[in-house]
């Protein structure tokens, strides 16, 4: 029997191979291997794959770029420390959730304002617990495959978060909120994790939920507050898109740099993860599942390291597209991928497509993880 390659990569550390000229790399790694992820606001929302922020913070601190774009930006690692570097950042996601968190998390209101959302929180939390205490009825219009996620009394009290939340008068609350409700859901479902949806057997009492969200919204407001203490940069600008087409989302501006985590070929299927995320949020991933770039549903068939190369060069022509004419540079954070149980590793794939897309690699940092695969930060530039 043929061992399965695993697939995610969850641990840093270790020693680092260089290739070529990495020494800000270098440091990036090492940044990332010694320092705590969880600062600011970047800890607030369960994410997998979450780029260390330390790698951000050294390059930006190495390269003393003016601006960025970051066209996967997630959660918004990039977004977040370009804020605390004075870089201006613009953001791109294809999915809905990623933009709407990164939005939040790299944003933070005035001080009058956040004390207005934490009692904002405080009113939702009562009057959901109110409903709890008098069984309010309530109707929770999920699709149908969805409420086995949960249990019963779990999804009503859900559902009487959200429908507080709906009705709360200022936009940004009601965005903040749904973000907090959005981190509490995997804790209180039956899914065993982010990435796992093996049902995990979980006692939920009552109120438990409530409690729950009042916490992270507590907590979002006192990581509003570091991250206000150090930022020196704009807002970043969110845009919803595919990546592929990165010049005309940002409407033909020009970076100093690309930093962006690209999605690991193989590894993971975000679609699928968020899935009940989407579903209460009401948001529409019609366009993450029908575009997502290396997502592991589609890594199992015969042709898909050449789908899989396919995806890659359209990226990187994408992401040369918005480089400034007389430079610019493109950092990648990737991890090796397993394409119909091969290893495609990072540092070979990209030497081979980089010329067609007139980039080249310049050097290369690199970690050892599980199975013999490799984490790598990447720096490319015009060839």
């Amino acid at each position: 029997m043929t061992k399965k390659i695993k697939r995610s990569l969850s641990q840093i550390g270790g020693p680092i191979h260089r290739e070529g000229d990495a020494s800000a790399l270098v440091a990036a790694w090492a940044a990332a291997s010694q320092e705590d992820p969880d600062t600011l606001t970047h800890g607030f929302h369960p994410w997998p794959a979450r780029m260390h922020p330390a790698i951000a913070r050294v390059i930006f601190q190495e390269s003393g770029v003016r601006t960025v774009v970051d066209p996967f930006c997630g959660a918004g690692t990039t977004l977040v420390e370009a804020r605390v570097a004075g870089v201006e950042a613009v953001g791109v996601d294809l999915s809905p959730l990623a933009v709407r968190l990164a939005r939040v998390k790299a944003g933070f209101p005035s001080p009058e304002s956040r004390a207005a959302f934490v009692a904002t929180a405080k009113g939702v939390a009562a009057r959901s617990e109110a409903r709890v205490r008098g069984r309010v009825p309530i109707h929770v219009d999920l699709p149908r495959p969805e409420l086995a996620h949960w249990h019963v009394h779990v999804l009503k009290e859900l559902g009487g978060l959200r429908e507080e939340i709906r009705q709360l008068e200022r936009v940004e609350e009601r965005r903040a909120l749904a973000m907090v409700f959005s981190s509490i859901l995997t804790k209180v479902g039956k899914q065993r994790s982010e990435t796992h949806e093996e049902v995990a057997d979980r006692t939920i009492r009552k109120g438990l939920t409530t409690e729950l969200f009042l916490r992270k919204a507590t907590e979002l407001a006192e990581r509003w507050e570091a991250l206000a203490e150090v930022a020196e940069g704009p807002p970043p600008d969110v845009i919803e898109g595919d990546a592929r087409q990165l010049a005309r989302l940002v409407g033909g501006r020009r970076f100093d740099l690309v930093l962006t985590s690209p999605p690991y070929g193989g590894t993971y299927d975000y679609a699928a993860h968020h899935a009940r995320r989407m579903a209460w949020l009401e948001l529409d991933d019609t366009a993450l599942r029908r575009l997502e770039l290396g997502a592991r549903r589609r890594m199992g068939f015969d042709d898909a390291k050449a789908h899989w190369d396919q995806e890659v060069s359209e990226m990187l022509r994408a992401l040369r597209s918005v480089l400034r004419p007389d430079g610019g540079s493109i950092v990648l954070v990737m991890g090796d991928a397993v394409v119909a149980d091969q290893l495609v590793t990072v540092p070979d794939q990209l030497e081979r497509l980089a010329p067609d897309a007139g980039l080249q690699v310049v050097g290369v940092a690199s970690q050892p993880r599980h199975a013999g695969r490799e984490e790598h930060i990447v720096w490319l530039r015009r060839a």
